[in-house]
C-alpha cells in the first residue's frame, strides 16, 4: 500500500512537470537558412504535424516523432534559382522548463527533390533525387505549445548515387507557429 502511494505521488509530480499538450493538426513554419557553398540562399515553408503519443517518456525527458513536408526556394547567384520538395521525420528530445515551455533537440534523414542540380560553375548536385541530414536546437512556448523557435544544421547530398556528390550545407532559422 505505500509502496502504491509513493508511486502514485510521484506519477503526480512527473505528469505535472510536462505542459498542456498541443491540440493535433498541421502547424506552419518559416525557415531562412544561407549555404556553404556559392552563396546560395534559402526560404521554406514546411507542413508539419507530431505523432500523437511520445516514442517514449520519462520524469524529465521524452523522445517524440514529428513529421514535415517542405516547399523551398533557393536564391543561386551563380546559376539557375531552385525548388526544392521534400519529406523529412524528426526524433525530437524534449525537456520541460518552466511552466509552458519546453528546450530539445532534433534529427532527421529525409528525401528530396530539386528543380535543378548546378549550383555554380565548378558545383554541380549531379542528381536531382537528393537526401537531408538535419541536426536541431529549439524552444517551444506559449499556449498548448503553439510557438517554435529554433535553428537547424542541414547537410543535401545524394549519398553518393552518383558522381561528383560534393553536397551543400545549410545553417537555418525557423519560427513556426500551430493555429
Amino acid at each position: 500500500m505505500l509502496t502504491g502511494a509513493l508511486l502514485a505521488g510521484h506519477a503526480s509530480v512527473s505528469a505535472q512537470t510536462w505542459p498542456q499538450a498541443a491540440p493535433q493538426g498541421v502547424d506552419w513554419q518559416l525557415s531562412y537558412g544561407k549555404s556553404n557553398k556559392a552563396d546560395v540562399k534559402k526560404v521554406g515553408v514546411i507542413a508539419g504535424w507530431h505523432h500523437g503519443t511520445p516514442l517514449w517518456q520519462g520524469d524529465q525527458w521524452r523522445l517524440a516523432l514529428r513529421h514535415e513536408l517542405e516547399l523551398a526556394y533557393w536564391r543561386v547567384p551563380q546559376a539557375q534559382d531552385i525548388v526544392e520538395a521534400g519529406y523529412s521525420p524528426f526524433l525530437r528530445l524534449e525537456r520541460p522548463v518552466g511552466g509552458s515551455g519546453l528546450v530539445f533537440a532534433e534529427a532527421s534523414i529525409g528525401v528530396r527533390l530539386l528543380s535543378h542540380v548546378r549550383i555554380a560553375d565548378d558545383h554541380t548536385l549531379s542528381s536531382a533525387f537528393q537526401f537531408s541530414d538535419q541536426l536541431g536546437l529549439g524552444y517551444q512556448w506559449g499556449a498548448e505549445g503553439r510557438n517554435t523557435l529554433g535553428v537547424r544544421f542541414q547537410h543535401i547530398s545524394n549519398a553518393g548515387i552518383k558522381k561528383p556528390n560534393p553536397g551543400i550545407n545549410f545553417t537555418q532559422v525557423y519560427y513556426r507557429y500551430r493555429f
